[in-house]
């Protein structure tokens, strides 16, 4: 009963948002951005902590706190975004631009598909969009939300933009038959990965990564290639196709962490143009767990 509520609630909220203009819609965004800054102090002091062991001692004190609200109102902004996305997707044409198109193109030449690894920068739900601007078939591995009323309702709105999810357990089998067939498939990477993940440098602190990304590719030899969905002043957005990731030798031992790092390393270049498009509230840099699978 309380997840239903919680759902109804939602689509009340999305459908008043729907009746106004973009532009004053993203201006609440963002001020629900700013409400939960100083609403939530835990997520606030992680955004914090993450901000000054990343950045160091490039900002000040003002500087940081500035970009942690600025953060949160990314964050507000990416769910609104998908609630929205009937809206957005009438003014696609007009509203989206392309950054090394010609990449995603060649890659499909190939014949062998492509993983793009995707993050929390941007409005990471729009890069959903991909298929519905692009004659390719695209989907996405997503994992479950616990509400199981806004979980369907989130896939809906995400195939509205011909994006085809793909729960995250068991998605193997699925996934490698979508690679072979020539398709895209989004995985995430900028996300705590625990023992099922290798020890990188991100930020020049270690975390756990997946290796999924490495791991598709190399056994279907589909292209590996970072993307984002990055926002632009006047309400505009870019899509970001990043060159091809390139691959040691399969005799190389430790082929699966020096392709995992070199992702981090795309992923921490990105963010650093654009801090205040990541999400730094998510607690990243955590212990690593002794069960951590070494490479």
């Amino acid at each position: 009963m309380k997840d239903w509520f919680l759902y109804q609630i939602a689509r009340l909220i999305s459908g008043c948002l729907t009746l106004m203009p973009l532009p004053a819609t993203f201006w609440i965004a963002r001020q629900v951005g700013s409400l939960c800054y100083l609403l939530m102090p835990f997520r606030r002091r992680i955004a914090l902590d993450n901000i000054q062991a990343a950045l160091k001692d490039t900002l000040s004190v003002k500087e940081q706190k500035k970009l942690a609200r600025t953060s949160f109102q990314n964050i507000s902004l990416s769910i609104v975004e998908l609630f929205l996305i009937r809206k957005i997707r009438t003014n696609a044409e007009k509203l989206f631009r392309w950054k090394n198109k010609e990449n995603f193109d060649a890659v499909f030449r190939q014949g062998h598909g492509v993983v793009l690894t995707v993050s929390h920068a941007g409005s990471w739900e729009l890069l959903g969009i991909l298929p519905y601007l692009t004659p390719y078939a695209v989907s996405v591995v997503v994992k479950l939300i616990r509400n199981t009323y806004l979980n369907e309702r989130i896939n809906e709105l995400r195939r509205e933009m011909r994006l085809v999810p793909i729960p995250k357990q068991g998605a193997a089998r699925d996934v490698i038959r979508r690679l072979r067939n020539n398709e895209c498939v989004g995985i995430l990477i900028d996300q705590w990965a625990g023992a099922e993940g290798v020890w990188v440098e991100f930020f020049g602190r270690g975390t756990s990564t997946t290796t999924l990304p490495a791991r598709l590719a190399r056994k279907t030899g589909c292209q590996l290639m970072p993307a984002y969905c990055l926002r632009e002043p006047g309400g505009f957005y870019t899509i970001q196709m990043d060159d091809p990731i390139v691959f040691p030798p399969e005799d190389d031992p430790d082929w699966e962490k020096k392709v995992t790092q070199s992702l981090s390393e795309r992923l921490e270049a990105q963010i650093r143009k654009r801090p205040e498009q990541w999400i730094w509230t998510h607690r990243r840099w955590k212990p690593k767990p002794h069960t951590l699978r070494s490479m």
